[in-house]
Parts: structure tokens; C-alpha cells; sequence
């Protein structure tokens, strides 16, 4: 079950299609009640739509995309405060970050433990855990979703097409 949740078109599928049968249910039968929840699971799909505009890849090649300059961002489908940071981010900023599902990468929560160990003391899963080259903390407030932009700035983007002046790969 967990890795069906942990797919992120898990949720924008289950209210947009639980959203849609209630308000055809809720019209046919002109139920206030009914079309009320339909209105509250398409408020629910838009809340989630962010979670589509990321392609979580294989931990495999985050160590190589953080010594290139990269930024990863260790996050699960479903989190506020990872919806909270999806929502925040431009697409060109989403597109810059290399995603790591910790759901549906088995190898993740193992380094997400290392990293949160060696800088609290303790191994956790909090996310969405930022990993750069000299730096790495867990973006759930204002002030560091900030802060991570300003890292996107100067980062190299994860997989996406380069620059004239970058030259080929």
C-alpha cells in the first residue's frame, strides 16, 4: 500500500475522481451536501497537483548530482510541508532540483537517516530534507524554503537541458 500512496498521482487522482462522482451524484440527486464534498475533494486534487510537476528519480545518481553542484531534495507525496515547497517553487526552480521519493526509493531513508544523524544527533525521516554540496537541513518554514532558492540560483539543474555556454555532457 505504501508504494501505491507514495506515487505522486496517487492523490490527485483519488480527488479528482472521488471529487467528480460527487458532483454528478450530488447534481442528479440536488444534494447541497453531496455537491459540498464534491467542492471539497476538487479543492483537495488542486492542493495536490503541485506532487504531477515532479519527476522523482533514483537515489542512484543524487551523490553525482550534489558533487556537480546540484541540490536534492529528499521529499514523500502527501507531506504539507513538502506541498508547502512544491507550491513555493517555480517550475524552473522544480525542474532544478533532483527529487528523491523516500516511498518508492528503498535506498533513501538510510541516507536521509545519515544525513539528519550527522546533523541532529539522531536519525529521522523529516522532509523535505535539502542535501547540497556543504550543507543540508529540512525546508518546512518560510526561512528555509528561502533559503533554498537562493541555492537554486547558482545550482546546476538536474538532468534538464543545458546552456551554450555549459556545453555538452
Amino acid at each position: 500500500m505504501r508504494r501505491l500512496v507514495g506515487d505522486p498521482w496517487f492523490w490527485p487522482v483519488l480527488f479528482g475522481s472521488a471529487g467528480l462522482v460527487f458532483l454528478v451524484w450530488g447534481t442528479l440527486r440536488r444534494d447541497v451536501v453531496v455537491l459540498v464534498a464534491a467542492l471539497a475533494m476538487l479543492w483537495m486534487l488542486w492542493r495536490h497537483l503541485p506532487q504531477l510537476r515532479v519527476r522523482s528519480r533514483p537515489l542512484a545518481g543524487a551523490q553525482a548530482h550534489v558533487q556537480a553542484g546540484g541540490v536534492v531534495v529528499f521529499w514523500r507525496p502527501g507531506c504539507p510541508y513538502c506541498q508547502a515547497l512544491l507550491r513555493d517553487l517555480d517550475p524552473a526552480q522544480r525542474d532544478a532540483v533532483y527529487w528523491v521519493n523516500i516511498w518508492t526509493d528503498k535506498d533513501a531513508v538510510p541516507v536521509l537517516h545519515r544525513l539528519h544523524a550527522g546533523r541532529d544527533g539522531h536519525a529521522h525521516e523529516a522532509v523535505p530534507t535539502v542535501w547540497a554540496r556543504r550543507k543540508d537541513f529540512v525546508a518546512a518554514d518560510e526561512a528555509s524554503r528561502s533559503r533554498l532558492k537562493d541555492m537554486l540560483r547558482d545550482a546546476r539543474p538536474a538532468g534538464g537541458p543545458r546552456t551554450r555556454e555549459e556545453g555538452p555532457r
